[in-house]
Formats: structure tokens, sequence, C-alpha cells
């Protein structure tokens, strides 16, 4: 005998509430979903006497439908099991077809993730159009990546502390810290004087041990006297941070190779560049040493080391990297099972 305090609603009364909720019309939702509004608004019904609540407000004077605080709820949980349905069955088509589809997941830090990696992922798949990958995102220092389903790692690493790099870790890039800001902030006449940073707000990111990203560091190299200085805005992550100096708010201390893409779109401009400070941090890239090998990680490992390596920050394994030895992802693939795994949320 079912237990219908813990039974699934059905299918599709769950795709109807998800079409209109997201869609904010029952005549859109039925379009949508090739139905009749009629059928929608059966669905809707019978799936909120089934749970026991109201799910979308009816009847006030905004004509876009709204999900009640239950309703919002239920919806992101049904739009991620929609997502991975959606992501079986089209697997399965394509192993049908013959043609397999693999899915990389990986972890990195919001600032990485956002300034780095995301354009360059999108360049890989072009290049690679049967593998996915889904970004998952980790505080800098967090271990949490460890316990979850994940391929590679993209960790924030320095030569000595509890920090460093470990043993296996592809080097991936080091960094560079120069001031930037705004174009529209300061003339492009005035950016290699040190007067400008006495007459704009200094942005600073809230940062683990980073002299380099510490306006207090860059004082004296500026020639600013102590009786001149300013408390900076301290902000959450780097990306933050690069926001509020595009936004005009002030001049940052932006980390390059992290901040090149903002360079070249003219979003940023640096200033007093024959300043700029070796970063004591860098990237490595970590696979998960727990985890088969998926067929389609080398690919990614070689085309992002290249990217790293094209910035011109990547260094010599002296120092940031300690001693890592060069790391050939090929023949660690061979030595290690391989995954049959293709498409996973």
């Amino acid at each position: 005998m079912s237990d219908f305090s813990t039974r699934t609603p059905p299918l599709a009364a769950l795709r109807a509430f998800e079409a209109v909720a997201r869609l904010g019309s029952l005549s859109r939702a039925a379009a949508e979903l090739n139905v009749t509004k009629s059928a929608v608004s059966h669905q809707l019904r019978a799936l909120e006497a089934d749970l026991g609540t109201s799910l979308l407000r009816r009847g006030g004077t905004v004509r876009r439908a709204e999900t009640t605080e239950a309703g919002a709820a239920l919806l992101a949980s049904v739009q991620q099991a929609l997502t991975l349905l959606e992501t079986a069955c089209r697997n399965v088509r394509a192993s049908a077809r013959g043609k397999r589809r693999y899915t990389l997941n990986v972890s990195a830090n919001p600032s990485l993730a956002a300034l780095w990696l995301a354009p360059r992922i999108g360049r890989f798949i072009e290049l690679h159009p049967d593998i996915d990958i889904q970004v998952y995102l980790h505080a800098s220092q967090d271990p949490a990546w460890k316990t979850q389903d994940i391929d590679l790692a993209f960790l924030h690493v320095r030569a000595m502390g509890p920090h460093i790099a470990a043993p296996g870790d592809i080097p991936l890039m080091t960094e560079t810290v120069v001031p930037v800001c705004s174009p529209a902030l300061v003339p492009e006449a005035d950016r290699n004087d040190s007067r400008v940073f006495l007459r704009h707000r200094w942005l600073e990111e809230k940062h683990i041990d980073s002299p380099e990203t510490d306006w207090r560091t860059w004082g004296p190299r500026l020639g600013i006297a102590p009786v001149d200085w300013q408390d900076p805005m301290v902000l959450s992550g780097l990306s933050t941070v690069v926001a509020a100096a595009a936004a005009g708010v002030g001049i940052a201390l932006g980390r390059a190779p992290l901040i090149d893409e903002d360079l070249a779109s003219g979003r940023l401009v640096p200033l007093m560049p024959h300043l700029r400070m070796p970063g004591s941090w860098g990237y490595v890239m970590r696979i998960h040493a727990n985890r088969p090998m998926d067929p389609s990680l080398p690919a990614l490992v070689e085309f992002l080391a290249e990217e790293g390596r094209s910035t011109g920050a990547w260094q010599s394994p002296d120092g940031v990297f300690g001693s890592l030895a060069p790391h050939d992802v090929h023949a660690e693939h061979q030595d290690r099972p391989a995954g049959s795994r293709t498409r996973r949320g």
C-alpha cells in the first residue's frame, strides 16, 4: 500500500506548474506544452490538492502569475529535477544514435569562475561539442569540493603556509597585481600620475593573507604619505571588486590574468602599470584522486593549461608552485580506471 505523504505527484502536473511559474501565464504555458488552457488549469488544481497548499496567487491585480512562498520553494526543485530528466533523455537519444556525450563537473571559487574560467569554457565547448561542462562554486579555501561529484578543482595556492600545491597538481597560472579603474574615472593623460590615487576612493578585496592586494602595501610604492592614507572600501571577492571598479566607484587592485578579459574589452584600464606587483598566489588544477577519470578530462586539462600559459603570467615551478613536476594527464588516465560516465546532472 503506497504512502500518500511521500508519493510524487504526476510529472505532467509538475511540468504544468513549472511552465506557468516560469512564463507567468496559463495561456503561454498551454501553448508551450501543446495542451489546452483548461488542461493546464486542471493539472494545477490537482497538484495543489495533492500537496495541500496553494502554489500560485490568484485573483490579484497583477496579470502575471506569481508563486506563493510554497510555490517558489517547489519551483527551484522541480526545475532542477526536470533538467536532470532532460539531460538523461538527451544522453539516451545520443547513445541510440551512436554518439556519446560526456559531462565534466569542475569546481572553482566565484572570482575565477566568473572572470577567467567561464569565457574559456565557452571556447572549449565550441571545440569539443560532445563534452558538456558543469561549473560548481566553492569558497577559496573550502575543501567541500572533495565530497562532491567533482572531476577537476581549481585551487588557489601559494609557496608557503597551509595552502601549498600538492604533488600531482597541475600548474595553471600565477598572478600579477595592478591598479585598475573605469576609463571614465581617470583621463588617459593622468593614468601614470600617482596623484590620481588621492582623488578617488580605494577598493580593496577581502583576501586571505595577500599583501599585494592590500593598499597598505601600495601606499609607499605610490609615494602616498601616511597623512594622506584613506580607509578603503572592502568588498568580498574579486568579481565584486571588478564590478565596482568598472562602474566607476573607485580604483581597485586587480589580479591579472583574472582581469584580462576586462582589460582587453576596455571595461577597465590600468594605472601606473610599471609598478605592477607579482602576486604571492597562483592557481592549480587538481584531479579528484578518488574518482574514475572521465576519458574526456585530459582534453579539458590540456586546453586550460595552455590558456594559463598563454596569459604570460605562468611562471616556473620555483615560485608559487613549489617543486611540482610536469604532469602528464594522459599517462594518469591510462593508469587509473576510466569512468563509464556520460552526461550527469
